[in-house]
C-alpha cells in the first residue's frame, strides 16, 4: 500500500479546491443584478425625540453620512406604555448601488461600539429597503437602535430620482 505523504496531500487537496473554484465561477452568469437601495426610513419608537445618524461605507470610505432629527412617539394614553404614532422620517440622497457596503445607524451620541452596523452583502436580492428603528413597543428596548430590511421590489421603484 502506498503511504500517503504530506506533500501529495497538499497537492491534491489543491487541486480539488482549484476544481472546485473552476465550477463556481459558472454559476455566476445567471447572477441576480447588482443590489439596489431603495428607501431608508427612521421609526422612532421611543417617548423622546432623538438625532438619528447614518452612514454607508465602502471599504471604510464614507459614501453618504447624515443625521435627521426625528420627533418622539406618542403614547396611546398619558400614563400608557402602548405607542399610538410613532416618530417618523425618510433619509433622501443616498447611494442607491450599494453592493459590498456597510451601513452604521446611531442615535444622539452613542460611542461607535453601539453603533447598529448592517451588511449588505449578507442580503441575496436586487432591491433592498432599510428602517432604522429606535426603541420599541417593549419598555425593555426604550432607545435601542436596530435595522430591519425589506426586499420587497416597490422600495426600488423611485430609486432613479434619487442621486
Amino acid at each position: 500500500m502506498a503511504r500517503l505523504t504530506r506533500r501529495k496531500a497538499l497537492q491534491t487537496g489543491g487541486s480539488a479546491i482549484v476544481a472546485g473554484l473552476a465550477g463556481c465561477s459558472t454559476l455566476d452568469r445567471g447572477a441576480s443584478p447588482a443590489l439596489r437601495l431603495g428607501e431608508i426610513e427612521v421609526e422612532n419608537l421611543d417617548f423622546r425625540p432623538h438625532t438619528v445618524s447614518v452612514a454607508i461605507l465602502d471599504d471604510e470610505e464614507p459614501l453618504y453620512w447624515t443625521e435627521m432629527d426625528v420627533s418622539a412617539a406618542e403614547p396611546e394614553a398619558d400614563d400608557s406604555s402602548s405607542v399610538a404614532a410613532a416618530g417618523s422620517g425618510s433619509f433622501e440622497g443616498f447611494p442607491t448601488q450599494v453592493e459590498g457596503c456597510l451601513l452604521y445607524a446611531w442615535r444622539d451620541d452613542q460611542p461607535t461600539s453601539e453603533w447598529e452596523a448592517f451588511d449588505f452583502g449578507e442580503v441575496h436580492a436586487s432591491c433592498l429597503g432599510l428602517n432604522v428603528h429606535i426603541g420599541g413597543v417593549q419598555r425593555s428596548r426604550t432607545g435601542d437602535v436596530s435595522v430591519w430590511y425589506t426586499t420587497n421590489p416597490n422600495a426600488c421603484e423611485t430609486t432613479d430620482d434619487r442621486g
